[in-house]
């Protein structure tokens, strides 16, 4: 499955949540402005799947899901792999690329990719095998069925 951006990449979408966690970290620093991002995230996008439509656990409506709306918002991703047991996750634009530096990225992009899985799959895990900030070509996050 290959997803094109429908918008241009959204800086400005992007960079008011890396504002926000750039203020959150000063006020409450990491665990809190972690902790208040997941919350955001969450808050956001579990209306956007809702309208969607999904079951949850089937990794073909994670794909779409999740590959619909981050091309929405213009974000570049592929799903090269999706079984019923493993699914690639690739980005190729890096949507928080202010953020390199200040935060693990692995960290922060837990905020969104935690709630990503567990609503859409449920009991299934996830690692990263590269990641943009750090140096890599793109980011990718193998996710398998526990």
């Amino acid at each position: 499955m290959d997803f094109k951006p429908t918008v241009p990449y959204n800086t400005e979408f992007f960079s008011d949540y890396e504002q926000r966690f750039l203020k959150k970290l000063e006020e409450v620093g990491e665990a809190g402005a972690l902790n208040y991002m997941k919350t955001l995230f969450a808050s956001r996008l579990s209306p956007a799947y809702d309208k969607m439509g999904f079951t949850k656990g089937i990794p073909e409506d994670f794909a779409r899901c999740v590959g619909e709306r981050d091309a929405s918002v213009g974000l570049h991703v592929e799903f090269p792999e999706v079984t019923e047991k493993r699914i690639v996750y690739r980005f190729h634009t890096d949507p928080f690329p202010g953020l390199k530096g200040k935060i693990d990225p692995e960290l922060f992009d837990k905020t969104f990719l935690d709630f990503k899985v567990d609503y859409l799959l449920g009991n299934w895990t996830y690692h990263f095998t590269k990641h943009m900030r750090r140096g890599d070509n793109l980011t990718e996050i193998i996710i398998e069925k526990k």
